[in-house]
């Protein structure tokens, strides 16, 4: 089959250029003609001139009319007009009217004056619309109105019906609170409904999320005692007057409310689901096994298959009834029935208030029953609805019984130390509880769950108690991150500074100091004086830890200074003598120690007069002042032998004598006479044969204990007493108790580079033994050991010399 030819479309004929000139050419001979005419005479002069000038005048005229028509500002009697039709009920005419004055100029009284009347028309418009969703949008573009009008003023005494207006679209879009304050505003006006004012400010109070139950019961009765009521509407008040008396647990009152209806009553359906359910709150008032408990439980079962039987359009009523069935199975104690039936209600009636009532409801049974995982998947779905509906209707759960639910659900979840889970939880409840709310419980738990383990992992050194720490202070930093956050979110409340405290408290803790520091910092500036003492040696302890040592002993000085009768100025004097002994001002920093060991303030009971005790050993060792570290490290051994500083000090105090021995080496080899010699090689003997028992008592201490296993710093101390013991019994000439000191070593750590050392040392001990060719055997040893070491071994934590320098030192002296 061909293609269509396409039509074939004729250019379109341009004007030549001789056609343009001949068009120019007539007018022009048209203009001089008429030219020729008007010149001819004076009156024809006269004649064109007058009119061109009725011409111009016209044009002008003609301009300032339209000109003022579009201008004329709109007047009172307008908008008079407008708010009359309103008033009337002719909101058709009142859209008319004030789209008319839309493009017209008006003050801001009569601008007020034409919103007021919008107002009214989209909350007459709002009560037309079926679709809820709809209605409450309408409702919302009304409140924006009348905010609007009654910010700009209004024409005449209309304040009050302003704030009926706006308190009725306020009901209508569900912000309570709001409502309740106009509708307060408007019954002030005598000239308004109250009646009707009356009956939507019953509606806020009850809907509200705080307590009003009390006060929407007074003004129901107000609304009752109006003569005028109709009768369809005060069956809705005596409706909603037994449901306030329920919600008081004024089982008397809801009752005798319930029975003023009269038969056949268009709330006949509403009435039954209420004597339905005032039979199971009489009933939970009453005692297991009670049997009127029993009979009300099964006259509330009659009456809510009542109201379903009423419920001709299975809605609202019908759900509502089934949810009261399912508390009906709770409260007679058939709670896998009640289980069920909350399931079911959750997942047929999904996103109305009945499925959440539901679901909340179910994930307290499962969370009641340990399935913590199937009860938080039901708290999230309903803090997501929640979250997700720009109005609650809590007529069903009440947001002061969901908070109540929901707090115990997360104080279970804490309680069982279940923090995982509690946190979960936080993440959603920001709806019900707030930001702030939550921000604080964030915090709080983490705080709890990170100190906690921080408690449990027992400060030892094996694997998994130097993971639990870690985690434990990653916990503690997302508490610190918490605080912080709560305290800029309560930047001008009371509580501020204790967050800030609570925030840099954590941080430190968890060892983020850098975060402390700042922390720390806005503390003091903000904070007078509670508590300063203990946040400038926080904030010293903190700058010493990153390596801030020159402000670290500033703000511990400041300490010292201003709080010197403080508990804490002995720990800041602890803390400034470390700071500088890490900047090498050690007679400063034993001063200091000094102080608090002598200045008669502080007792040996107290932990500040402990450590500094064996701080000040250790200064000494540092200083190379060993018989004087010996002394001051033995009394703290001594004193405080369970003390997890002691094995250090133990250790310490081996090394001291160690050390010290390297003086009478030296006389030793400069003595002039057999005498000095002999002294020399006493003391020298004398320290090596101590600091052997030493090293030898530590690794005892480290063995009986049990804990190395698996402890780091309990490994290393045995590993360097192995190899210390080498050293001193090589030393003092002992070289076969040498070689077997050496051998546990090269036993206990053959796949540790540590091993290497041990075979050299071995083999300077054959060596001197005069056994070379074992010498030899053992170095080949030690070369077969370093190639079996993985690629990825790191050789310079435990010893002085890379893979390749240890490869050159071993084939060097396997030569020799």
């Amino acid at each position: 089959m061909s293609e269509p030819t396409p039509p074939v479309v004729e250019p379109t004929a341009e004007p030549t250029v001789e056609g343009r000139r001949s068009r120019r050419a007539r007018l022009a001979d048209r203009f001089n003609r008429l030219a020729s005419w008007a010149f001819a005479s004076r009156l024809r002069m006269i004649v064109l001139g007058v009119a061109g000038m009725l011409m111009l005048g016209a044009m002008v005229a003609g301009s300032s009319y339209f000109g003022q028509v579009a201008l004329e500002p709109v007047d009172l009697a307008s908008v008079e007009l407008a708010i009359a039709a309103a008033d009337e009920g002719r909101y058709d005419d009142a859209k008319l009217l004030v789209g008319q004055m839309q493009r017209r100029p008006a003050t801001p009284r009569l601008l007020g004056g034409a919103l007021f009347v919008l107002g009214a028309v989209k909350a007459h418009e709002a009560e037309l619309e079926v679709s809820p969703e709809r209605r409450r949008l309408v409702h919302e573009i009304a409140v924006r109105y009348m905010r609007k009008a009654r910010t700009l003023g209004l024409p005449g005494k209309r304040q009050g019906r302003a704030a009926y207006l706006l308190g009725k679209s306020l009901v209508g879009s569900g912000q309570w609170k709001d409502a309740i304050a106009a509708l307060e505003e408007a019954l002030r006006d005598e000239s308004q409904p109250a009646t009707e004012i009356r009956a939507l400010l019953v509606a806020a109070l009850l809907e509200g999320t705080d307590d009003n139950v009390a006060d929407a019961l007074k003004q129901n009765e107000l609304v009752l005692a109006d003569p005028k009521l109709s009768p369809e509407n005060r069956e809705r008040a005596l409706v909603v007057g037994a449901g306030a008396h329920l919600d008081l647990h004024q089982f008397k009152q809801a009752r005798e409310t319930l029975a003023q209806l009269p038969k056949g009553s268009s709330f006949a359906a509403t009435a039954s689901l209420l004597a339905g359910r005032l039979e199971i709150e009489e009933a939970q008032s009453l005692g297991e096994g009670s049997p009127e408990r029993a009979a009300k439980l099964s006259a509330a079962l009659s009456r809510l298959q009542e109201a379903v039987r009423l419920d001709v359009e299975n809605g609202p009523l019908t759900r509502q009834a089934s949810l009261w069935m399912a508390r009906r199975l709770e409260a007679n104690d058939e709670h896998a029935a009640a289980l069920a039936e909350y399931d079911r209600i959750g997942s047929v009636y999904v996103d109305t208030p009945e499925g959440l009532a539901a679901m909340l409801a179910a994930a307290d049974y499962y969370r009641r029953g340990g399935q913590f995982e199937r009860a938080m998947l039901g708290y999230r779905q309903v803090l997501r609805a929640i979250d997700a509906q720009l109005t609650y209707d809590s007529s069903l759960m009440p947001l002061s019984e969901v908070r109540q639910r929901l707090t115990t659900a997360f104080q279970q979840y804490v309680d069982e130390e279940r923090f995982a889970e509690a946190l979960a939880l936080v993440e959603h409840l920001e709806p019900v509880f707030g930001r702030v709310s939550c921000a604080e419980w964030r915090a709080k738990t983490s705080q709890q769950w990170g100190e906690l383990q921080l408690a449990r992992s027992n400060h030892g050194g094996r694997p998994e108690e130097v993971a639990a720490r870690l985690e434990a202070r990653a916990r503690l930093r997302a508490a610190g991150l918490a605080y912080e956050e709560l305290a800029r979110l309560r930047y001008a409340a009371r509580q501020f500074s204790d967050d800030l405290w609570s925030a840099a408290d954590c941080y430190f803790k968890g060892q983020s100091f850098t975060q402390a520091v700042r922390l720390l910092q806005e503390y003091l500036h903000h904070e007078a004086k509670r508590q300063n003492s203990l946040a400038l040696l926080k904030l010293g302890q903190a700058r010493l830890a990153i390596g801030e040592y020159d402000q670290a002993t500033v703000t511990l000085e400041e300490c010292i200074d201003m709080y010197p009768d403080d508990a804490v100025a002995h720990q800041a004097r602890l803390e400034c003598a470390r700071a500088y002994q890490q900047r090498g001002r050690l007679d400063v920093a034993e001063q200091m120690l000094l102080i608090n060991l002598v200045g008669g303030t502080l007792k040996p009971a107290s932990p500040e007069w402990r450590n500094s005790l064996f701080e000040l050993g250790g200064l000494l060792y540092e200083s190379e002042r060993y018989d004087e570290a010996i002394e001051k490290l033995q009394e703290a051994v001594e004193r405080y032998p369970a003390e997890e500083s002691a094995l250090v000090a133990r250790y310490t105090i081996a090394r001291a004598y160690h050390d010290a021995s390297e003086a009478p080496a030296k006389r030793l080899q400069a003595g002039k006479t057999e005498n000095e010699r002999q002294a020399a090689r006493a003391d020298l003997i004398g320290y090596l044969t101590k600091a052997h028992e030493s090293y030898q008592a530590v690794q005892r201490k480290i063995t009986l204990r049990g804990r190395s296993g698996g402890d780091e710093l309990d490994l290393a101390l045995l590993r360097n007493c192995y190899l210390m013991q080498g050293a001193v019994l090589f030393e003092l000439r002992r070289f076969e108790d040498a070689l077997q000191a050496y051998g546990n070593v090269i036993a206990s750590y053959q796949d540790d580079p540590i091993a290497l050392e041990s075979f050299v040392q071995v083999a300077s001990c054959w060596r001197r033994l005069n056994q070379p060719v074992k010498s030899r055997v053992t170095l080949d040893q030690a070369q077969m050991v370093l190639k079996e070491l993985p690629p990825e071994t790191d050789f310079l934590t435990t010893t002085n010399f890379s893979r390749q320098q240890w490869e050159s030192l071993l084939t060097q002296m396997s030569r020799w």
